[in-house]
């Protein structure tokens, strides 16, 4: 909206529009009184004329038929229409028309037009006779005059109004005229801004500053489409080094918080580690010397269950705590260990969580842990697991191939792991963080917050990358991209 006020168009269109607002108003004014002021001088003019005709035919009237012919002539001119009341007033003596509209008023004659609400004009005159004089009182009907004075405002509001309108459209159409070489140029510019630069910027015009003022233009052009390309190619290169750089400093801040968090992890599990070790050794001792059916034996095989969970949750802290690299990579296929690891799964999922495999195709080998791709499968779907264990529904596990931009930008082959569920999905902020170590939305004691993390260390140590799709209420999909091995060794292949 702005755009188009300041333009030129816009400018003269608001000026003559501005004009209008403001004389328009006055103009309808101005005519309304003048055709109001007329119609009521030609009607009082005509009333009195009128009236004073009556009283020279009354006057006219001998004075031995005067009582009995001044009720006819009365008459006589109330049924013409134009008189509502009509009177002679000799002292108390009063001839009325019989076929008067209004009754007697109670105020004395009208002066200008309209000047009472009644719509009646009431006028006053002497009638003379031999010895004396009577009064004759006519009214008149204001209401024709009225309607006429009312159409004539209508006429005059409609006139003005197509004066406006004509104004208007001249004023667009001039404003055309001047503007178009201004929008010519500027539509010129445009293209050179997409791209175009051959596009020239020299304008035909009748106005002589805009023609000097599209040859410098047009001169500026040629002058700086070398230099503008170059500017643009330089702009284009930062982009992307500086794309690049935020991309590299991101991962770097990620990969130091996770070290940083690792090397306190491993150092409290190997700690935890040093002080369950004897619990669990002499709660064996003493399991073994006791009674298996007495209350203690009960008791010393709780507390032995609970340090082989906290020996688990010690030995998941060193998985995600040591340098996933370290390990013996091997050149294997995917389709074994994943087969292998939802036959776990598949033994701890509730009936109301349905497990969808796609055919387990032959993907291309990989190169790394089989153990630890193992991991990843089991990771992932026990995350699914608790997304959907209130409300059930469908985890689906399919393997592929796909292919994706690669560090050079080039496109490469990577082998697809693929999980999704159809939980109650995840909000934006809670994507961000997945995996951090230590991030869970769980209740306290139901999660520690290392599973993804240690999914997210698996994959990178192994060169690819995962990626996740979730929205509140529509579930998550987690994609797992390893890069392609370029052998394949016969024993990597058997993972029973």
């Amino acid at each position: 909206m702005e755009r188009v006020i300041n333009s030129l168009r816009g400018r003269l269109l608001a000026v003559v529009l501005l004009i209008n607002a403001a004389l328009a108003p006055l103009l309808y004014l101005g005519l309304s009184r003048i055709v109001e002021e007329g119609y009521a001088d030609l009607f009082v003019n005509s009333v009195r004329s009128y009236s004073r005709m009556v009283a020279d035919q009354l006057e006219a009237v001998p004075s031995q038929d005067f009582a009995a012919r001044s009720q006819d002539v009365l008459d006589d001119f109330a049924v013409s229409g134009l008189v509502v009341f009509a009177q002679i007033e000799d002292g108390t003596k009063r001839v009325r028309s019989a076929v008067s509209q209004l009754p007697a008023p109670g105020r004395g004659e009208d002066f200008h037009f309209h000047e009472h609400s009644d719509q009646a004009y009431y006028i006053s005159h002497s009638v003379k006779r031999d010895d004396h004089e009577v009064v004759l009182r006519l009214g008149f009907d204001e209401t024709p005059t009225l309607e006429q004075i009312a159409a004539a405002k209508r006429r005059v509001l409609a006139a003005v109004l197509a004066f406006a309108l004509v104004s208007t459209v001249l004023a667009i159409a001039l404003s055309r005229v001047i503007a178009r070489p201004v929008v010519r140029l500027r539509e010129a510019a445009k293209r050179i801004a997409r791209g175009e630069v051959s596009t020239e910027l020299l304008q035909h015009s009748s106005i002589a500053e805009m023609r000097e003022l599209s040859h410098h233009l047009e001169h500026m052009r040629r002058e700086l489409v070398g230099t503008s390309e170059r500017l643009q190619s330089e702009i284009r290169e930062r982009e992307a080094s500086e794309g690049k750089r935020l991309e590299l400093e991101r991962r770097l801040q990620h990969r130091e918080r996770i070290a940083t968090i690792g090397t306190l992890a491993g150092g409290m599990a190997h700690e935890f580690n040093n002080i369950m070790t004897p619990i669990l050794l002499y709660s064996q001792l003493a399991l073994n010397g006791t009674a298996q059916n007495g209350a203690l034996a009960s008791d010393l095989k709780r507390i032995v269950a609970a340090a082989h969970r906290a020996r688990s949750l010690v030995n998941r802290i060193l998985t995600f705590s040591r340098e996933m690299d370290s390990q013996e990579a091997r050149v294997f296929t995917l389709a074994p260990t994943v087969a292998e690891a939802l036959a776990l799964v598949r033994a701890i999922m509730p009936a109301n969580i349905e497990i969808v495999v796609d055919p387990l195709e032959d993907t291309p080998p990989v190169s790394g842990d089989p153990g630890q791709l193992h991991q990843v499968v089991v990771n992932l779907c026990l995350n699914a697991y608790h997304a959907m264990r209130v409300a059930g529904g469908r985890l689906t596990l399919r393997l592929g191939a796909a292919e994706h931009a690669g560090k050079g930008g080039a496109r490469e082959r990577y082998a697809m792991l693929q999980v999704a569920d159809t939980g109650h999905g995840m909000e934006p902020a809670v994507m961000q963080h997945i995996f951090d170590p230590f991030f869970t939305t769980r209740e306290v004691g139901e999660g520690t917050g290392l599973g993804l993390s240690v999914v997210h260390g698996i994959v990178t140590s192994m060169g690819g990358s995962i990626q996740v799709e979730s929205a509140p209420g529509r579930g998550a999909r987690f994609t797992v991209l390893l890069p392609v091995a370029t052998a394949l060794e016969p024993a990597a292949t058997d993972v029973a």
